[in-house]
This record gives C-alpha cells, sequence and structure tokens, in this order.
C-alpha cells in the first residue's frame, strides 16, 4: 500500500488532501459508497463539479490498483457506484452568422483568417490544426494524425464547405505566402519553423470575437475557437456529408453531441 500511495502522489498530489484523511484512519475495504457520495454531494453542492468529477475518478483508480494488490476484494470499488458528476455546460453555440461576423472582424491575410477557414472546412481541433504541414498534402488529400485519438484522416482537398463556399484546397492554397515555413498556420513573426500555439488561435480568435460584438446568451460564455468544430460538425451534416469520419469518432453518440446547438438555432422542418 506504501507504493500505491507513492504512485498516486507522484502523479496528482493536488488532488489527494481529501483522500489521505480518511484513508489514515479507515481501511480501504471498510469504506462504503456514501463515505464517498458524501464528499461529492459537498462539492457539487458548491458548484465544484470540476473538483468531485476528478477527484472520483481519482478514487476509482485507487481501487482498481488496490484490487490489483490484493487490498480489498475483486470487484470492491465503492467510488464507482456513486453518481458521476456531469458538468453544467455554459459556453455558447457558434451560430454560421456569428462566425461570418468575426471573420470578418479578423485583419486580412492575417493567419487567424485561415486558421478558422480550416477549422469549418476540416472539422478539425486547435492542436492539429496548429501542426497541419504542406507535406501533408499528397494524392489529393490532406492527411491528418489527430493528437487528441490517434485517429489518421485522410481529408480529400476537393472536400466543400457549401456554406462558407470553399474548398479544402482553397483553403490550403491560401495559407502559401512568402513566408518560409512548412506548417499551414504560422507568423511572421514567428523566429523559427515551428507550429503556432494553439493559445493565439484561441486569442485572436477571442480578440475578434469582442470587436464584432458577439454576445452570448443570458447565463452562456461566449463561444471559443473550438466552437468551430461543433459548427463544422452541423454544417456537415446538413450537407449530407458524414461528420464522425470527419471529426475522427469511433462512436456516433459522440459526435451527436457536436449537434445539440443548445438551444441557439432555430430547428427547422423540412417538407
Amino acid at each position: 500500500m506504501e507504493i500505491l500511495q507513492l504512485q498516486l502522489t507522484k502523479k496528482k498530489p493536488e488532488w489527494l488532501h481529501t483522500w489521505f484523511p480518511v484513508w489514515e484512519t479507515t481501511p480501504l475495504k471498510e469504506l462504503e459508497v456514501r463515505d464517498f457520495a458524501l464528499i461529492l454531494d459537498e462539492w457539487l453542492d458548491k458548484d465544484m463539479v470540476s473538483t468531485a468529477r476528478v477527484n472520483r475518478g481519482l478514487w476509482v483508480d485507487i481501487y482498481k490498483e488496490a484490487q490489483h494488490a490484493g487490498e480489498v476484494p475483486p470487484g470492491w470499488n465503492p467510488p464507482e457506484a456513486t453518481r458521476k458528476p456531469i458538468p453544467k455546460v455554459t459556453r455558447a453555440r457558434l451560430t454560421l452568422e456569428d462566425w461570418q461576423k468575426i471573420y470578418n472582424a479578423t485583419p486580412e491575410k492575417h493567419f487567424i483568417r485561415n486558421a478558422m477557414l480550416l477549422a469549418i472546412v476540416t472539422g478539425q481541433r486547435r492542436d492539429d490544426i496548429c501542426h497541419m504541414r504542406f507535406s501533408d498534402v499528397w494524392n489529393e488529400h490532406l492527411h491528418i494524425t489527430q493528437g487528441k485519438t490517434g485517429m489518421r484522416l485522410a481529408l480529400p482537398l476537393t472536400l466543400r464547405c457549401d456554406a462558407i463556399g470553399i474548398t479544402l484546397k482553397e483553403v490550403i492554397d491560401g495559407c502559401r505566402d512568402r513566408i518560409l515555413s512548412p506548417y499551414l498556420i504560422h507568423s511572421r513573426h514567428q523566429k523559427q519553423p515551428k507550429p503556432m500555439s494553439k493559445d493565439n488561435l484561441s486569442d485572436y480568435f477571442a480578440k475578434a470575437r469582442d470587436l464584432a460584438g458577439i454576445t452570448p446568451p443570458a447565463g452562456k460564455t461566449p463561444p471559443t475557437f473550438h466552437e468551430q468544430r461543433s459548427l463544422s460538425e452541423r454544417l456537415y451534416r446538413a450537407q449530407g456529408i458524414d461528420t464522425k469520419t470527419l471529426l475522427g469518432h469511433k462512436v456516433q453518440a459522440t459526435t451527436d453531441r457536436y449537434n445539440d446547438t443548445r438551444g441557439q438555432e432555430w430547428v427547422k422542418l423540412v417538407v
């Protein structure tokens, strides 16, 4: 058990302060579901959903390790029986109309414009957009290895987002300029050819969003750069494109979450 404690302390020291006091006085096999539920409820009452979610996951991992070490009976995992905290989504979805306003508020020939076009036309995450290279284009496809999942995608250069009237090839061609960089998204201010920071994309997007006067609905926070991934999914789904493959998801349910407009768009009946 000392080895387990050392491993967990090295891994997530900032999350263990609520665990060790209980651990020191009560054996793992004597703790019950309600012991963990009470702690979780206390956090949830304070709107500390993220803290509750992270700690619950840590507790579940501890009991899995304890089972492996023989400290508790096989299958004994009280925290796993607690209700999984679900964070309340407060970020507003991005509509096509607002996207166009934000795009028009960006400086001409600025890298954020190319990044926004890539976000909509490819539907990829910030980090993957930052790492896209000109050398990733061959056999008339843009090849992407997603950093988060390792999923390998090959998007045809003929891929076209009808809503904004542009193809992937046209977007990539627009990324070419006099700056020598292997990356599609680059800036003249970069001293070395390296990937653009994803935080730069978020910051410049936020500046353009505020400049465009985009305000979220009551109780919501403004849409971020990442919301373009959801907008891309919704636009392509309406176009008849296989968005599950486009986004690199293994299950349709994950893709469907991106299709949720969170009450910000009218659902039109097609007759």
